[in-house]
């Protein structure tokens, strides 16, 4: 009889573990790169910045990541992310191609957040919407060696390209609150907010708002930001860098043969009076079923008040990838980097690699 009670008891306590298994959990996950290449940009002639490189994160930033889900009830769900960049090559934390600045270990992402029926509502850091628009439309993804929009928008912590061009912010918010819509009908909204944490003179929060729309092959997403500049923080460290008005308009088809990207984006810096006008033009070609070709090619237009001559750099990418799992693939980029003779560097660069990337 005592050993029936024991063995009921047992068998409860288990099912309660279950239940609260099934009520929470915690997952581990990442993304390894690795890749050989030679790296050469636009230049003036009879020089040449050509390097041979072993490096991590050409076709998207290695990183390792935690990110845990509680069901509250009531269809109310407790969630949280903390991610790492992982430079894969040295062994350390970040990187050359991190693109965050704020200066923590969980830079990728670090944000606790309440979903349901309502949406989703995050605080900390978050992606923000033009950096999801930007990656989502074009074949690269968000490569920031090889992708030409990702190149061309010049995100906080990048090197190349025009001087000046580009956006003043980070592709991750810090000290931001966002609210994404459920999805109606294809339809979602986001909007975000970024606290400036400052009282020095000439500081502004930052926002954004964003609306996307889904319909079986198609898809497209309008954003629009208004950044604020945070003069406060110090220059090696600092997410908002200008203060600037962004507007982008992102749409993709897929054709089934193919899937044709296309975004265009304005950039003008209300303190700066830069002007920039970026559009970028993809199609990733599925050869077989584990292989597929990509290219696109992009422009970026940059306009400053006085100058006698707006200066362009333009980018055409070509790459290839093989999946070797659903987990690991292969894959080979190609570059060619071209400005306008403005610039001083009158010489296209042309830069290759190829590599393995790894899902975990």
């Amino acid at each position: 009889m005592f050993a029936k009670k024991n063995l009921v008891a047992v068998a409860a306590l288990l099912a309660v573990a279950g239940a609260a298994q099934a009520q929470s959990s915690v997952k581990l996950y990442g993304y390894l790169e690795m890749d050989a290449g030679s790296y050469e940009g636009a230049h003036a002639k009879g020089t040449s910045s050509r390097v041979t490189k072993v490096q991590s994160g050409d076709m998207m930033t290695s990183f390792i990541g935690f990110a845990g889900v509680e069901d509250l009830g009531g269809g109310l769900k407790a969630e949280f992310t903390l991610e790492s960049f992982l430079a894969a090559d040295t062994g350390e934390a970040g990187g050359p191609n991190t693109r965050n600045k704020a200066g923590g270990f969980w830079s990728r992402g670090s944000n606790v957040a309440l979903s349901g029926g309502f949406g989703k509502v995050a605080l900390g850091q978050y992606d923000n919407p033009l950096f999801t628009s930007a990656y989502t439309y074009n074949p690269f993804g968000s490569s920031m060696s090889f992708s030409p929009a990702m190149r061309h928008l010049n995100y906080v912590g990048q090197t190349g390209g025009i001087a000046g061009a580009g956006v003043g912010f980070d592709t991750g918010w810090v000290n931001s609150v966002t609210y994404e819509s459920p999805v109606l009908s294809g339809f979602q909204g986001i909007a975000q907010y970024g606290a400036k944490e400052s009282t020095a003179s000439g500081a502004k929060n930052s926002y954004a708002v964003a609306a996307s729309y889904n319909a079986g092959p198609f898809s497209a997403m309008l954003t629009y930001v208004k950044a604020g500049k945070v003069p406060a923080v110090s220059a090696t460290n600092d997410p908002y860098t200008a203060e600037e008005k962004v507007t982008n308009l992102g749409a993709s088809y897929d054709f089934g043969v193919l899937k044709a990207f296309g975004q265009y984006t304005y950039i003008k810096d209300t303190t700066n009076t830069n002007k920039d006008k970026i559009w970028q033009l993809g199609v990733s070609v599925p050869v077989t079923e584990k292989a597929s070709v990509m290219a696109s090619f992009g422009q970026l237009k940059d306009t400053v008040t006085g100058a006698s001559a707006s200066q362009k750099d333009e980018v055409f990418s070509l790459g290839y990838n093989y999946d070797l799992s659903k987990r690991t693939a292969v894959f080979a980029a190609f570059m060619n980097n071209r400005q306008s003779a403005s610039t001083g560097n009158d010489s296209a660069g042309q830069s290759y690699a190829v590599g393995i990337k790894h899902n975990f």
